[in-house]
């Protein structure tokens, strides 16, 4: 939600200065069962910022009574949401403060209490991805090391029988599948699996064009649009996931322990440390968060101290001068 209508390129510095978003992303739980091979948490490159550990229900409820204009949250980032215990309450209290919840950062799904999935049914959760990059346990096992695929299918199941139960729609189950050189022959097969399983399939290009790069670059192409991120930015000119930059003004990240990270990409510095003690608004709009935002729409020169400063959205954004404008995050806010 903005505080100030939309304006054209000249005046939306101003518009955009003060933000209260009706949305917030925040992470669950940071930990994680499995060693995914291109993970930032597997390399440890998350370890100094995002740290271990999950979102406790009294920092949840908190966030959420002292902010009344919160109507949506994500419950993702880094880790796996379905090892937090007091995941149940958390779904149950933002159901009765009438806040949307997803899942939509992505899930691994390998182990979860039957409480957790029923709660998902029972509470509304609107939206649930499960990475699944392969039908048969050796191919799926090569990149979600440590993961058992048939304990991903039972639970799947286990959630639709909870919606059957309750006669719910909810939780849209979204099956997104990234494809590498070992699992592009799997492509067909799993939209066979995302249908048995009642789930939408979402193709998904590779974070490293040049780790396992895939061998079939016209089937991708078929598939998605384009073989690889690589290509993507050459043709468009933008990188592919530089719609993650809207959540500094839309969906702000939050970690597990109340660091305010702007959006879901940053590993390298908090822009405030405290969320859960202080009022949400003020650290969302504080000089850093302010600047940043000023940065990715091109209003501002690159100061060291932003952790956009590490970012390959912003130094596309620098390289192609394709920075945030007014309307996209109208656009946006509009659709979402």
């Amino acid at each position: 939600m903005m505080t100030e209508s939309l304006g054209n390129r000249s005046d939306h510095r101003e518009c955009y200065r003060m933000v209260m978003p009706a949305s917030i992303r925040i992470e669950a739980s940071s930990l994680c069962q499995l060693e995914c091979v291109l993970c930032p948490r597997t390399r440890g490159e998350t370890a100094p910022v995002i740290g271990n550990g999950v979102l406790k229900f009294d920092d949840f409820k908190r966030i959420i009574d002292l902010n009344p204009h919160i109507r949506k949250a994500e419950l993702g980032n880094f880790g796996e949401v379905f090892l937090n215990r007091e995941l149940p309450d958390i779904l149950r209290y933002a159901y009765e403060k009438n806040v949307v919840t997803t899942i939509d950062e992505g899930a691994n799904l390998n182990d979860a209490s039957d409480d957790a999935l029923e709660s998902l049914v029972k509470y509304k959760t609107e939206r649930v991805r499960c990475a699944i990059e392969g039908v048969t346990q050796q191919t799926y096992e090569k990149y979600r090391a440590g993961g058992i695929l048939r304990k991903v299918i039972a639970n799947i199941q286990k959630i639709n029988t909870f919606k059957a139960k309750y006669q719910s729609a909810t939780p849209a189950l979204i099956f997104q599948f990234i494809p590498f050189s070992h699992n592009e022959h799997e492509m067909q097969q799993a939209e066979l699996l995302a249908k048995m399983l009642k789930m939408e399939i979402v193709f998904k290009l590779n974070f490293d064009s040049n780790a396992l790069p895939v061998q079939n670059r016209e089937k991708i192409r078929r598939y998605i649009g384009y073989a690889d991120r690589a290509e993507y930015l050459e043709k468009e000119r933008r990188d592919y996931m530089r719609q993650l930059c809207h959540a500094m003004w839309l969906s702000p990240q939050i970690n597990w322990d109340g660091k305010l990270l702007g959006c879901s990409r940053n590993i390298w510095s908090a822009y405030a440390d405290h969320v859960f003690e202080n009022d949400l608004t003020d650290c969302i709009n504080n000089e850093k968060m302010t600047y940043a935002r000023d940065m990715l729409m091109g209003l501002k020169p690159l100061r060291e101290d932003m952790p956009c400063r590490n970012c390959r959205l912003y130094k596309s954004m620098l390289e192609y001068g394709n920075w945030i404008t007014d309307s996209e995050l109208h656009a946006y806010h509009t659709i979402s």
